[in-house]
C-alpha cells in the first residue's frame, strides 16, 4: 500500500498528502528543498450569517406555490428572487500556508525517491548527491496533535525552515521554541476580508547541530539529525481566546512531542494507524492493469478519509477533506460542506470498512451547528416548524436558502445528511444512540409535516423546490423550480420511513401524527417513468435543458437508498438503467466529473451490473486521477473553475463502490460478489461490516464464491443471497459459510 515516485512533486496533483483531523499536509518533496502545503481544518473565513435568511421569504415561498400550482413557472423564478438567501460573510476553507525546508546539497541530486505508506501514515524522501546522503520522514500524528519531520543527514550540513501565509494577513517571527508563526483566515470573495478566524502555530526542532532564528526563519547549523514539530491552534470555537494563548497550545504540543521523542511520538502515530490498518482489508488477484491498483484505490479512499475526519475534529470533512488545492476556495461555489451530494459521498466508507468512528465530528456537527441554523431557516423562510438544511452548508452551519435561485429553495439537504445517523445505527444495532439522535429525526419530520400536501387526487407533493441542481424549459427558458421533484420526495420517503422504523425500533408511544406520516408515507408520489422510459426527474414533462447533466438526484433511490431494487421494483431498476444511458448517450457530451462517475459506477453496483461498473472504473483511473492518485472534477459547463478541483468525494466514492460491488446488505438482505466483473479473477476481503452489526471474511476462486466466515457479537439469524441461490444463517460468534451451503432458488 505505497505509492512511490522519482521525481519531486511540481505542481499540487503530484504532491503526497497526511492528515491527522486537524492538521493537512501536503508534501511536494522538492530536490533541495521541502515544501509543505499546511491546511488547519477550521481555517474558515467567515462568521454565522445573522441576516441568511431573508425578510418576508416565507410569504415569497406560498407565492410561488401559487404560481406553481398554474403552471406559470416563469412566475415562480420571479417570485424566488423575495424568496433566496442572503451570503454576506458565507466564507470558505482556505490554506494556511508553506512550510519550506532548504538543504545545503552542494551538489546536485543524483539519487531521488519519495513515497507515501498508507498503513503507517508516513511520506519519506530520500536526497542523494556524490557529497551527503539526506533521509526525511514527514507524519502528522493524531495522538500528539503534530506534525512532525525527521531528517537525517550522512554528514554535517546546514538547513533553514521558513513558514510563507497564505496571505498578506500572516508571517512568523523567531520565539523560544524556534518560530512562531500566524495566520488570518481573510478573502473577499467569499467574505469581507474582515472576518473569519485567527491562527496561532509553533514550530519547534531538536537536534545536534546549532539553532538560530532571525525574522526569515530558523538556520540549522553543522547537523546530522534534526526533528521539527509543528503545531497549529485557531480561535474558531472561542472568538475571545487570545492569541497569545492559542500559540502557547500549539507551543506546549510541540514542547511535549519534543520531550517524548521522535521515535515515542512514531509509536503513538503508527498504534494510531492501527485503527485504519484494521479495518477493512482487500485483496485482488486481477487479469489487467486497473485490476491491479483496486486494492490500491479502496485503501486509498479510507485513509484520505481517516486522514479527514476523526472522532475529535471540531469540524467534518469539507470539499476537498483536510486539503486546499487553492483552486475551489477562490470559484463560486467554494471549499465547504455541499449537502446536495459531497459531504455525504466523503462519509459513504466510513461503515462498510470499519472506520464508523470517524463520523463522529459529523454528528456533531449537524446537532451543534446545522440544526440550530436550520431552525431559523425553517422559521424565517418557510414560516413552518422544524429543521432544515438546504443546499450548501460551512463551518458555521449555513443553512439558508442558496443565495440564487436555480438552486433554491431545497430544504431535503438536512435530510440526506440526517441519514447517515441511521446508517450508523443500522451497521451498529447501537440503541443508546439511536436514542439519542431520535428526536432529531422527529424535529426534522415536523418540518415536512407541514411542508407536503395533498393534490386533487389524494396523493401528497411538496415544493416547489429543485432537483440539485439541474434545469427544464420553459418557453425557451431555463428553469428549475417545480413541485413533486422525484429528488425531494424520494428525500421525504425515506425520512419518514426513518422515522417509523426508529420509532418501532425504541417503542416511541404513539402519537397523532403519527397516524398523519403514516398516510403521508403511504400516499407520496409515486415513481413516474416516462415515455421513453426513464425515470422522471419532474412531476412534468417539460424537457431537460442539460439531459447530460452531472447530477442524478433522482436516481437517489437506487443509490444511496434501497427504495429501487433489482428484487423488489425490477421494472423500476430497467427505467434507472435506460436513464443512465441516456445520460451517457452520446459518451463526450456527459458532464464528466470524479464524484458524477463514482455515483455512475455505485448504480450500476446496486443494479448488480459488474461489468458496466467497472467500466466506469477504468474510465476514472484512465481519465479523472492525478498523478498523486487524487481523483479531480475537471472544469465542466455546469460547474466551471480555472483549474482542475480536487474533491475528497472521488476517491471515497469509488471507495464505496468497490464495495457495493462486493457486499451489499441493504433491505434485509445480505447479497455476496453482486457486482463481481470477470476481471477480478481471484481475491480476499477481511473485516467489511454489513448492516444489522456483522462483519465479513470472503474469498472467491476463479469468479465464483469460494468461502466466508461471519462474525457477529451477538446470536442472529442472517439471509445471505448469492445470484440466484439463498443461504439462512444462524451466526453465532464465528459462523463459516461454503457455496455448498446455497440452495437455487
Amino acid at each position: 500500500m505505497r505509492l512511490v515516485y522519482e521525481k519531486p512533486a511540481l505542481r499540487w496533483g503530484e504532491a503526497l498528502p497526511l492528515g491527522n483531523g486537524q492538521i493537512g499536509a501536503m508534501v511536494y518533496g522538492g530536490a533541495d528543498c521541502e515544501e509543505i502545503d499546511l491546511t488547519e481544518h477550521t481555517f474558515y473565513s467567515g462568521e454565522v450569517e445573522k441576516t441568511a435568511n431573508r425578510e418576508g421569504a416565507a410569504e415569497a415561498f406560498q407565492k410561488m406555490r401559487k404560481a406553481e400550482q398554474t403552471g406559470d413557472y416563469d412566475q415562480v423564478h420571479r417570485e424566488a428572487k423575495q424568496f433566496i438567501g442572503r451570503r454576506e460573510n458565507y466564507g470558505t476553507h482556505l490554506p494556511t500556508g508553506k512550510l519550506y525546508i532548504k538543504y545545503q546539497m552542494g551538489e546536485a541530486v543524483q539519487e531521488y525517491e519519495r513515497g507515501l505508506e498508507l498503513e503507517t501514515g508516513k511520506v519519506w524522501v530520500l536526497r542523494k548527491s556524490d557529497k551527503v546522503r539526506i533521509f526525511e520522514e514527514i507524519r502528522t500524528s493524531h495522538p500528539d496533535k503534530v506534525l512532525m519531520v525527521s531528517v537525517e543527514c550522512s554528514g554535517k550540513m546546514d538547513l533553514k525552515l521558513w513558514f510563507e501565509p497564505y496571505n498578506q494577513e500572516g508571517g512568523m517571527k523567531p520565539a523560544e521554541c524556534g518560530i512562531r508563526f500566524f495566520a488570518d483566515a481573510f478573502e473577499m470573495l467569499h467574505c469581507d476580508q474582515k472576518c473569519g478566524v485567527h491562527l496561532e502555530g509553533a514550530l519547534k526542532v531538536v537536534t545536534d547541530g546549532e539553532t538560530e532564528s532571525d525574522e526569515s526563519g530558523l538556520w540549522i547549523r553543522k547537523c546530522t539529525n534534526a526533528q521539527i514539530y509543528l503545531a497549529m491552534e485557531t480561535n474558531f470555537e472561542d472568538q475571545d481566546l487570545s492569541n497569545m494563548c492559542m500559540y502557547q497550545i500549539s507551543f506546549a504540543r510541540c514542547m511535549s512531542a519534543a520531550q517524548k521523542g521522535a521515535a515515542e511520538v512514531t509509536r503513538r502515530h503508527e498504534e494510531d494507524m492501527k485503527q485504519f490498518t484494521g479495518g477493512a482489508r482487500l485483496q485482488i488477484e486481477g487479469t489487467d492493469s486497473v485490476s491491479e491498483k483496486i486494492p490500491l484505490m479502496f485503501q486509498y479512499g479510507r485513509y484520505l478519509l481517516f486522514c479527514s475526519s476523526r472522532e475529535d475534529s471540531k469540524l467534518p470533512a469539507h470539499l476537498q477533506g483536510i486539503w486546499n488545492d487553492n483552486v475551489a476556495c477562490r470559484i463560486g461555489w467554494t471549499c465547504d460542506m455541499h449537502l446536495d451530494i459531497n459531504t455525504q459521498m466523503n462519509y459513504w466508507p466510513a461503515e462498510f470498512s470499519g472506520m464508523g468512528f470517524v463520523t463522529e465530528s459529523l454528528y456533531r456537527w449537524i446537532e451543534e451547528k446545522l440544526i440550530p441554523e436550520g431552525r431559523k431557516t425553517a422559521r424565517l423562510s418557510y414560516g413552518m416548524k422544524g429543521w432544515v438544511g438546504e443546499i450548501v452548508s460551512n463551518a458555521w452551519g449555513y443553512a439558508a436558502p442558496y443565495w440564487a435561485s436555480p438552486i433554491a429553495p431545497c430544504p431535503t439537504g438536512g435530510v440526506w445528511i440526517l441519514t447517515h445517523i441511521w446508517e450508523h445505527y443500522l451497521y451498529t444495532g447501537d440503541q443508546r444512540f439511536l436514542e439519542k439522535v431520535f428526536p432529531l429525526v422527529e424535529e426534522a419530520v415536523e418540518f415536512f409535516l407541514e411542508y407536503v400536501y395533498q393534490t386533487e387526487s389524494g396523493e401528497y407533493t411538496c415544493g416547489p423546490s429543485i432537483s440539485p441542481e439541474n434545469s427544464f424549459l420553459y418557453n425557451g427558458n431555463a428553469r428549475q423550480i417545480s413541485s413533486g421533484c422525484t429528488y425531494e420526495i424520494l428525500m421525504i420517503r425515506e425520512l419518514f420511513f426513518i422515522y417509523k422504523k426508529a420509532s418501532d425500533i425504541l417503542e416511541m408511544p404513539k402519537k397523532e401524527k403519527d397516524i398523519k406520516i403514516s398516510e403521508i408515507y403511504e400516499n407520496l408520489l409515486p415513481y413516474r417513468v416516462l415515455e421513453n422510459g426513464c425515470i422522471a426527474e419532474w412531476d412534468h414533462d417539460l424537457p431537460e435543458a442539460d439531459p447530460q447533466h452531472r447530477h442524478t438526484s433522482h436516481l437517489l433511490g437506487l443509490f444511496p437508498f434501497a427504495q429501487i431494487t433489482p428484487e423488489e421494483t425490477p421494472d423500476l431498476c430497467e427505467a434507472a438503467e435506460k436513464t443512465l444511458q441516456r445520460k451517457l448517450t452520446p459518451s463526450e457530451n456527459w458532464e464528466d466529473t470524479g464524484w458524477a462517475r463514482s455515483m455512475l459506477m455505485l448504480y450500476e453496483a446496486r443494479l448488480q451490473h459488474g461489468e458496466k461498473a467497472y467500466a466506469h472504473i477504468c474510465h476514472m483511473m484512465e481519465h479523472l486521477l492525478e498523478p498523486n492518485f487524487m481523483v479531480y472534477h475537471p472544469p465542466t459547463r455546469g460547474a466551471g473553475a480555472f483549474d482542475h478541483v480536487y474533491e475528497l468525494d472521488g476517491n471515497t466514492g469509488l471507495c464505496s463502490c468497490i464495495g457495493e460491488m462486493l457486499i451489499q446488505s441493504h433491505r434485509g438482505r445480505i447479497r455476496f460478489l453482486p457486482a463481481l466483473p470477470k476481471n477480478w479473477k481471484n481475491g480476499k476481503i477481511s473485516s467489511f461490516h454489513a448492516r444489522g452489526n456483522l462483519e465479513i471474511d470472503l474469498e472467491w476462486r476463479e469468479g465464483v464464491f469460494y468461502r466466508a466466515v461471519l462474525k457477529s457479537e451477538i446470536p442472529q439469524n442472517v439471509s445471505i443471497y448469492l445470484e440466484d441461490a439463498n443461504c439462512n444463517v444462524r451466526v453465532e460468534k464465528e459462523t463459516e459459510i461454503t457455496s455448498q451451503d446455497f440452495i437455487k432458488k
